[in-house]
Order: C-alpha cells, then structure tokens, then sequence
C-alpha cells in the first residue's frame, strides 16, 4: 500500500516537471526565407528510385550505364532487374519542379517590361 502511494506520488511528481519545463509556443511570425522545396523520392514498385539523375533500388544496387551495379554491403544475393521502361517512362513526365521566388520575379519584370514597351500603330487604312 506505501509502496503504491509512493511510486503514483513519484509518476506525478516526474510529470509535473515535465510539463513545467515545456516551451511556450512562440507567436513570432514565421518570415519565408526558406529552401526550395524538395520532393520526396519515390519509389516503384519494384523497388526502384529515381533521384538526382541516378536509378538506386532500396537493396544497395544502382542503375549505371544499364547495368545493375552493388554501391552498398555485399549480401550474397542475385541482383534485381533494371527498372522496366514504364517505370523509367513514367518518372521522366514527372512535372518540373516549382519555381522559385526570384523566378517568378524575373518572369513579372519581363512581362511587365514587354507590356509597357510602344507598339507604333498600324499603317493600313486611309483617314479620309
């Protein structure tokens, strides 16, 4: 009976600390200096990924040259097919990736630039 009053007082007073000793949540406003960012890599259903211009399969092989190449811990297996040409087809039509914030600018400026430049008018018909 002790022994339980003492170990729940004990349980209590461990997570009174630790609430105690939790931050506040900061009301600063977060500023958009940040990385672009980064898609996250995915992988087919064979187990290969596509990433930064390099095929690797989740068992430690690379894709180099159309070779089935070990870049990993040699585990004494056979190594996976290549990814099939679906699978290469596929990832290649991806979408290109978002444009960045001084991107976007340049784009506004030249069009803006484009939009404000004098055209002369047409010399077609007569003013009679």
């Amino acid at each position: 009976m002790i022994r339980t009053i003492l170990s729940l007082a004990l349980l209590v007073s461990l997570t009174a600390t630790q609430t105690l000793k939790a931050d506040p949540p900061s009301k600063k406003k977060k500023t958009s200096h940040s990385a672009p960012k980064v898609e996250p890599v995915t992988t087919t259903a064979s187990g290969w990924s596509y990433n930064n211009g390099v095929w690797t399969h989740v068992d430690g092989y690379k894709l180099m040259n159309g070779q089935v190449v070990r870049s990993g811990v040699q585990t004494h297996t056979k190594a996976p097919p290549p990814p099939t040409k679906a699978e290469m087809d596929a990832v290649m039509k991806k979408k290109p990736a978002a444009k960045t914030a001084a991107e976007i600018a340049a784009e506004k400026a030249a069009q803006r630039e484009r939009n404000l430049r004098q055209i002369p008018a047409s010399q077609t018909g007569t003013h009679l």
